[in-house]
This record gives C-alpha cells, structure tokens and sequence, in this order.
C-alpha cells in the first residue's frame, strides 16, 4: 500500500492518469493518481480564479477536510489520505459510477436503503452532506454499494446549547434524505411508496424546499463573480 503522505504534491500530480475535472473558475482540479496500481484522488485550487483561490478556496478546504476527518471509517465515505496545504488534498478513490450517469431501472430498492444507511451512519457523526441534490455527487459501484463525495457544503451539528444551530442540521439532515427520494423518483420510480412519493411533492424539511433557489442563487453568484475561462 502506498504511503502517500511520504510523497510532495508535485511527484504526486506527476503520477496523474485522469483528470475528472480541469481547474477554471470557484472549480478546482480533480485528478486520478495511480502509483504502482493504488489509486487516489486529488482536489486542487491551485489553478482556480486568483481571488476565489485567495479568499474562499482556503475555506472550502478546511470545511470538506474537517467533514473527512469525521467520517473516517464509515462506510461509503472515501477516506482522507492527505492534506497538502491550504488548497489541495488526497482522497480514496472510488471506482464507480457517478448517479447521474445512471439509466433508468437499473437499481432496485436495496440500493436506496443502502444509500439511506450510509446517511445514518453519516448523520450520527454530525455531519450533513448538503449536497447530495446534484446526483453526481453519489457513486455507485458494481455491486450498487452508494458513495458520498464531494463534501464541500457540508454542515456539522452544534452543540446541545445551540437550538437553532440543531435545528438548521436537523433540516439538512431531512435535505439529504430527501434527495434520496428524488434520486429514486429519476432512476427507480416504481419502487416509490405512497408516503415517499407524497413526501416528494410535499417537503417537510424548509431547507429542501428553498433548496432550489438557493442552489440557483449560489451558482449566478459564482458563476458571475469568478467566471470559467473555458467554453
């Protein structure tokens, strides 16, 4: 097993194989690194926006670091390897299947508990994903076991003394399930009870139902602030 925290951050991305996502932009770089058959994945702000790069990257870092760190060892998580600085860290790769790239009626109910699952063991550490709305934040392996990337908006639970704080989690606690049911209403809609399918049109969760203009609001802001330099 390699030992990647005994190699500096340029031999590492001179062992990229894949780049999943070209740096432009509030985007960072995230590439596949394979050294002598183990693989990891690198997310690096290097090359992003200067001013996105300066103020906010560092912050996003340590928020998707800290959510890492917590989760370790729960399944359906990729591990932390490494941080490097202030804008760049190692992942466990996952070989799988982004959601979105999933057809239609190729998942079944075990599936969407299984993803349900992962969320209860994700929650009881106090963290919410937050995120889970844009489906290629979810992987899916061969054998249909979910994984959760990309914790990036994630939120942690406060202390018992702070009730609104607790609230606020507790409504992205229900956002993430939420998002599950939305996933299984785009890929496995047969599989939907009555009470899921209700749940969908009628979201308890206040967080869930302003989700969508919030998301809009978030990318126009970005999108304008610290514009891609690609097409």
């Amino acid at each position: 097993m390699t030992d990647w925290t005994s190699i500096d951050l340029a031999q590492i991305r001179q062992h990229s194989t894949a780049t999943y996502r070209k740096a432009h932009g509030s985007r960072p770089d995230v590439l596949l690194i394979n050294i002598d058959g183990d693989e990891a994945v690198l997310k690096d702000y290097t090359h992003s926006d200067t001013w996105f790069r300066r103020l906010i990257a560092p912050l996003l870092v340590i928020r998707e670091v800290r959510s890492l760190k917590k989760l370790d060892g729960v399944t359906g998580v990729p591990r932390l390897y490494h941080v490097y600085n202030r804008l760049c860290f190692l992942v466990e790769s996952v070989n799988g299947i982004a959601a979105s790239q999933m057809q239609k009626d190729t998942l079944d109910n075990d599936f969407f508990e299984r993803m349900n699952k992962v969320l209860d063991d994700v929650h009881e550490k106090g963290v919410t994903h937050c995120d889970l709305r844009s489906a290629g934040n979810t992987l899916i392996t061969e054998d249909h076991q979910p994984w959760l990337v990309d914790f990036v908006a994630s939120i942690h639970q406060s202390s018992r003394w702070n009730i609104i704080g607790r609230w606020v989690f507790d409504q992205f606690v229900e956002a993430d399930y939420g998002a599950v049911l939305k996933l299984k209403n785009r890929l496995a809609p047969e599989h939907l009870t009555k009470d899921e399918l209700d749940q969908i049109l009628h979201p308890h969760s206040i967080v869930e139902r302003m989700g969508r203009k919030m998301g809009r609001s978030v990318r126009f802001i970005t999108r304008n602030l610290f514009p891609s330099k690609h097409k």
